[in-house]
């Protein structure tokens, strides 16, 4: 997983090389390493695969979210360059009403008192001095009529152009807002990829904090080195979620009494897989394979835990995230210890730490036929289920 997505960022580097919109080709990557990294099993993969797909869709997130802030920014400005084209738009058609208005009181002026061409007009003035301003009243009348006709001529050819400015404007805004409703979907389908991966970080932090809690009395460095590596995960489950999760765990099913738990050769396990584990051991020993182990581990000795690390509610101890507590801590229930259906096997009274192990490879080669199931990333611990 590690390479595919070093392999991405590779590829994003030719697209720049290339010319391409370096910002859109860092949203591609992101969301394509998001994708391969919500593809990790959980459980499943090593604490260094985990970690770097929770920084993966952690880093995705975060940038749908400065997208979307982007695009939230933009649709605001788009929506004020509309609303300042129609106001505009507004005012242009007020001034040609206005324009209108004098041009309907210059028509009733002619009207009333139209004009004339005529010389009589200027040669029947008493004096020079009257006839001149008869010539320049006329004149000016004139003038004033045809400017006022220009300006409101200007005025409309005005008010086309704003009109044309507002539906440009309109459109750009419809636009922007389709843009915003598409980052909005975006932002939502990856915090969801994130919340999905994460609800699965925090079954494997359950599930591997209640093992390292197990192994303490079989291997106390194997189990303090677990809970560390699981410690690392929960820092980087904390920084790349956005916010803690709303949703309310269901609390863990302690379906296992004490009563139901038996010893089988020192080897505390649920009465529904004794015999099974005995088979077992026995198969074992007549291939020249000496197992032990440790199984069963009393669930108030994790409640213990919880209260100490996580809070003293109910839900601080059986329902609140492991990363949430400090250090993390498993649920209560979580670990199939605790149902007495697991066991952490040793060869020849050590723990099998490593897949090469010859007490992994008899147990890999014959335990399933028992019904017993190895969880990948811990070769000592098999289970009826495999968790």
């Amino acid at each position: 997983m590690v390479a595919a997505l070093l392999s991405l960022v590779a590829s994003s580097t030719v697209d720049a090389a290339q010319g391409r919109d370096p910002r859109a080709e860092r949203e591609r990557v992101r969301s394509d390493q998001a994708k391969v990294a919500a593809e990790v099993d959980a459980l499943e993969a090593d604490s260094a695969e985990v970690e770097a797909a929770l920084a993966a869709i952690g880093a995705n997130v975060a940038d749908q979210r400065a997208l979307l802030s982007d695009a939230q920014r933009a649709a605001d400005q788009a929506a004020a360059s509309l609303e300042l084209a129609r106001t505009q738009e507004r005012e242009a058609v007020g001034e040609v009403e206005a324009l209108q208005h004098q041009v309907r009181a210059v028509a009733i002026e002619a009207y009333m008192r139209p004009i004339t061409a005529d010389p009589t007009v200027i040669l029947s003035a008493a004096s020079v001095g009257e006839a001149a301003q008869r010539q320049a009243l006329l004149g000016f009348r004139s003038d004033r009529d045809a400017e006022l006709l220009d300006e409101l001529r200007a005025a409309r050819e005005d008010v086309a152009l704003r009109r044309q400015e507002a539906e440009a404007a309109t459109a750009r805004a419809e636009q922007e807002r389709a843009q915003l409703a598409g980052r909005v979907d975006e932002l939502e389908a990856a915090e969801s990829q994130q919340e999905k991966f994460a609800a699965s970080v925090d079954e494997r932090l359950d599930t591997a904090l209640g093992e390292a809690a197990s192994l303490a009395a079989l291997d106390k460095r194997l189990a303090d080195q677990i809970a560390a590596e699981q410690a690392r995960i929960a820092a980087e489950l904390a920084r790349s979620r956005p916010r803690p999760s709303s949703a309310r765990a269901a609390v863990p099913s302690l379906t296992i009494a004490n009563g139901s738990i038996v010893s089988v050769r020192g080897i505390r396990v649920h009465t529904q897989i004794a015999a099974a584990l005995g088979d077992l051991l026995d198969a074992a020993d007549a291939d020249g394979v000496r197992l032990g182990g440790g199984g069963y581990r009393d669930p108030s000795s994790q409640v213990a835990l919880r209260r100490a690390n996580c809070g003293g509610s109910d839900y601080d101890v059986y329902q609140a995230s492991a990363s949430t507590c400090s250090p993390p801590t498993a649920r209560p229930g979580a670990s199939m210890h605790e149902r007495g259906l697991a066991v952490d096997f040793t060869y020849n009274g050590s723990l099998i730490s490593s897949r090469a192990n010859p007490g992994f490879r008899w147990l890999d080669a014959n335990a399933g036929r028992f019904g017993f199931f190895n969880l990948p990333a811990e070769p000592w611990h098999w289970s009826v289920n495999g968790r």
